[in-house]
């Protein structure tokens, strides 16, 4: 019995030493290793409590993938969610409040991998910082795999990634893989004086071609500044611009020369909101849904992707389905009048 006892007890100091020792092996375990957009392997000892995200479209993808709880801190152009609004502003690319950032005691800096300087500072200080692409459509999709990694919940935010992935490609099947000669000629103008317009390697772009469209400004790489006199050989069907240039577009549609370009002409210009077309972030669905159903006016796409003119003239489904109705009623009384008969 005394022996029974005594092996019973061996074992439950072995196991309450065991129980001791599995929070620190949980704790070793919960390191990460990302690899950014600058090809460098940043190592976290754990998913980081305490981030400051620098560039609209990281806080938008942070708060996007349920990890807006961790930010303490933004750049002062970052503005949804609305909680943001209450965070510390941190300053801008041109205008880093280091202090400020420092004074956060943040766990990483995630900012775009063009922010060189910004970064080198930030690691010379001793600052840990994951870079983000932040430039094509592609980098929503990567940025938010990463980012998801760097949380600790790379699974959710592949997942995440594939859906919005998947919610795209849905709302461009009908427009995505149009020949060039069906396709509508879209301007987008970024800026007024100079005009400046997105061209290749941009989400911009993209988004233009995805929903049928043609960027007369493709020939050029990156954001580039376009002349009036390429945009008016060019001449393009439709016109695409920020709402907050409203007032400087519709001054330049009055110019004599732009009279000639069709879009003016037939009156096709349209202002759309410039965060959600300016920043490669979730909210990208939005800009590619509102670009293809101006678009599918061009093309004759109607939403749920039949060319215009396909149903049968003169015939709603409505009407159809009450005219069989009706013929169908006529068809039993004839059959029965003539058993009477």
């Amino acid at each position: 019995m005394m022996r029974k006892i005594t092996v019973i007890a061996v074992i439950s100091i072995m196991l309450v030493g065991l129980f001791a020792v599995l929070p620190r092996v949980s704790e070793a375990d919960e390191s990460i290793t990302v690899t950014d957009a600058r090809g460098e392997d940043v190592n976290l000892e754990a998913p980081p409590e305490r981030i400051i995200s620098f560039m609209p479209s990281n806080t938008e993808i942070l708060f996007h993938i349920g990890e807006g709880d961790r930010v303490v801190g933004v750049d002062d152009l970052s503005d949804y969610p609305s909680e943001v609004n209450d965070l510390p502003n941190v300053g801008d690319s041109f205008n880093v409040d280091y202090e400020k950032i420092t004074e956060l005691e943040p766990d990483v800096v995630v900012t775009p991998s063009f922010n060189t300087q910004m970064i080198d500072y930030l690691e010379n200080i001793g600052h840990t910082v994951v870079a983000t692409n932040s430039n094509t459509l592609e980098d929503v999709y990567t940025d938010m795999r990463l980012l998801g990694i760097m949380c600790g919940i790379e699974e959710e935010a592949n997942q995440m990634a594939d859906e919005l992935e998947d919610e795209m490609n849905e709302i461009t099947q009908n427009t995505a893989d149009l020949p060039q000669e069906e396709r509508v000629d879209v301007f987008y103008i970024a800026s007024v004086g100079p005009i400046y317009t997105p061209g290749n390697h941009t989400f911009q772009n993209t988004l233009i071609q995805n929903a049928g469209g043609n960027n007369i400004a493709d020939q050029g790489d990156g954001w580039w500044e376009i002349s009036k006199e390429t945009i008016v050989d060019e001449d393009p069907d439709v016109i695409i611009a920020t709402e907050d240039l409203e007032g400087q577009v519709q001054k330049l549609s009055e110019d004599d020369v732009w009279q000639s370009i069709s879009a003016v002409e037939n009156d096709e210009i349209y202002y759309v909101d410039d965060d959600i077309f300016s920043r490669p972030a979730p909210r990208v669905v939005e800009a590619q849904s509102t670009l293809t159903d101006i678009t599918a006016e061009h093309l004759g796409i109607e939403e749920n992707g039949e060319e215009n003119g396909e149903e049968i003239p003169g015939f709603t489904l409505p009407i159809l389905l009450a005219s069989v109705a009706i013929i169908f009623t006529i068809s039993i009384k004839d059959k029965s009048n003539q058993k009477d008969d």
